[in-house]
């Protein structure tokens, strides 16, 4: 699901399928070693990788409107807007929250 969202900011058929393939399969990764260092089993990693991944994809449906307008500009060769210090707290202190509301609906 992840992947499918970030589909959307690629321009170009090799960027769709890196945007598609690269943030799951990190996060795959990161899960499963930290999982193995700590010893955990069952399916623990496995609920934090669903965790970790329906936050970021809820997160970036609540700022819809703020991807889709930087996207368009993106597309009609101006500039990106720079994010402010607000806006990337604003994203990241979401992005903790509903994940760890699924963490904890998991």
């Amino acid at each position: 699901m992840f992947g499918l969202v970030l589909q959307s900011w690629a321009s170009t058929r090799r960027q769709k399928l890196g945007l598609a393939a690269v943030p799951a399969l990190a996060a795959g990764a990161a899960v499963t070693l930290q999982s193995m260092a700590r010893g955990d089993e069952g399916l623990t990693p496995l609920m934090l990788y669903t965790a970790t991944m329906l936050g970021l994809t809820l997160t970036m449906a609540i700022f819809t409107r703020y991807i889709r307008r930087q996207l368009a500009l993106m597309r009609s060769g101006k500039p990106m807007e720079r994010a402010t210090g607000k806006q990337v707290s604003l994203f990241l202190l979401t992005c903790f929250a509903v994940t760890l509301s699924m963490a904890a609906i998991l």
